[in-house]
């Protein structure tokens, strides 16, 4: 999957790739005494489209840039929200995270710490850090996950994913726990959107 970046408000940053769109309500650059700048942000979305397709919105509170240097990366401290969408338009899974780094030129998206990602099966992968490889369009990890459906609970180390979390597969499982029938699906109001919710219904 080849993905075009083009930038609303930080034009020259992404001039190496062509198109994310995005919105902030606040910007401003920094440049020390070296050759690297420092670009900050506030109130982020970020766009990722593909082909003219919508594929992933991403939000943070904060985002520092990094240009001029050998490998720019976005940086967002304060933790981001993102929605992947299916080719219909519609959000297939919803992740949140406290910390996450974008690698413009490896085209790669890594989060960390308290990572949860939430799909229209009510299926909820919880990890310490994830990788988005945006080309292929899969997330991956060799940390620890678990796991949660409505029917099982599921731990083990590494998960390979497609974009949406809706075909994954733990490459060693170390433990399935049967849930009860009356336990209650994972899709809780604390960590996923009305909007997703009502999709997955």
């Amino acid at each position: 999957m080849q993905i075009r970046y083009s930038i609303f408000i930080m034009v020259m940053m992404f001039a190496l790739t062509s198109c994310t769109k995005l919105e902030t309500s606040k910007y401003r650059s920094k440049k020390n005494d070296t050759l690297a700048t420092k670009e900050i942000a506030e109130n982020v979305v970020i766009e990722y489209t593909d082909s003219g397709l919508l594929k992933a919105k991403i939000k943070s509170p904060l985002l520092l840039a990094m240009k001029n240097v050998r490998d720019p990366y976005v940086e967002m401290p304060k933790g981001i929200q993102a929605e992947f969408y299916g080719n219909n338009g519609k959000v297939e899974s919803y992740l949140l995270s406290e910390y996450g780094i974008s690698y413009q030129n490896k085209k790669r998206v890594v989060v960390r710490r308290n990572v949860r990602v939430l799909n229209i099966k009510c299926e909820k992968l919880e990890t310490e850090e994830l990788t988005w490889d945006q080309e292929k369009g899969r997330i991956f990890t060799n940390k620890f996950v678990t796991i949660t459906t409505p029917d099982q609970i599921i731990t083990g180390e590494g998960m390979e994913s497609n974009q949406s979390f809706t075909d994954w597969e733990i490459l060693n499982v170390s433990g399935t726990i049967n849930r009860k029938k009356n336990d209650t699906i994972p899709c809780d109001e604390s960590v996923i959107p009305r909007d997703m919710r009502r999709n997955s219904n």
